[in-house]
């Protein structure tokens, strides 16, 4: 039986937990300081912002199809495969680069030790990464599984991916702190939290593509594993449950469906 990984890129919550900010800082009653609030609003601002264009899932997704054609391109030639039909194309921008030296214009990995500090002798800046964060050569296959996150957060997401079922893990799953605390303070599930700028992926070599894309500065993490059937199953050491489908948001057993249409068009489309 093949046992493809279910890897996550990005951050979930990431989108709606920017919105929630917002409004509180607006509101000003909360038990959150005026400081704490800036400093969580810009370190969501300063998170690398993932860019996708090809067909995921036999939908296209963005234009740019001149990037694609270059990219399926690159890779026949190197995989001597006559007709690649589905492969994304992966950037980023808002991802930290070497300023200076040898490394100059290159992403910094996230394991990069005293981030901040270098930040403000001024030997990082923030840019756009490749043009593509696939290695070239890949296998366009293990791509054909591969979602972007948006409306339900997390979980609506998982329960949207196809290719059978598969189990996986809450505590694999990475939330920012600040993320949590919104969830606490409004009482919602940060698994159902408006999570564009993230992304679900089916594929073999997750170990290796998610080392890449920490090597390339973006946040990536194995949370689940195929199973026979169809079921999707959570897994963790205080037991397991089925995941059954929600495509309500948290956002919207706070908000009304005219304000999210104001603030947040995409959620609701």
């Amino acid at each position: 039986m093949r046992r493809d990984k279910i890897l996550l890129l990005g951050y979930p919550g990431q989108w709606g937990s920017q919105f929630l900010w917002k409004k509180i800082r607006e509101e000003g009653d909360c038990p959150f300081s005026k400081r704490f609030i800036e400093e969580e609003e810009e370190r969501l601002r300063r998170l690398p912002r993932l860019l996708l264009k090809g067909n995921l899932q036999g939908k296209q997704q963005e234009s740019g199809r001149e990037d694609l054609a270059e990219e399926r391109e690159k890779v026949s030639e190197q995989s001597g495969l006559s007709e690649l039909s589905e492969l994304p194309v992966l950037s980023a921008e808002n991802i930290l680069l070497f300023s200076e030296g040898e490394k100059k214009g290159q992403s910094i990995p996230l394991y990069e030790e005293d981030l901040q500090a270098k930040w403000n002798a001024g030997e990082l800046l923030s840019g756009k990464g490749r043009k593509s964060f696939f290695p070239t050569g890949f296998p366009t296959s293990e791509f054909l599984r591969f979602l972007p996150l948006g409306r339900g957060g997390i979980l609506a997401g998982l329960w949207r991916l196809s290719g059978g079922g598969f189990s996986f893990s809450f505590e694999k799953i990475p939330f920012l702190q600040g993320t949590i605390e919104l969830c606490e303070h409004f009482q919602i599930s940060p698994y159902y939290l408006y999570s564009e700028n993230a992304f679900l992926l089916r594929l073999e070599e997750a170990e290796a593509f998610s080392e890449l894309a920490i090597e390339r500065g973006l946040p990536a993490s194995c949370i689940g594993i195929s199973e026979e059937g169809k079921k999707r199953i959570r897994k963790d050491p205080e037991g397991e449950s089925f995941l059954t489908r929600r495509e309500r948001d948290s956002l919207e057993e706070l908000f009304s469906k005219k304000e999210l249409e104001e603030s947040l068009p995409r959620l609701l489309r």
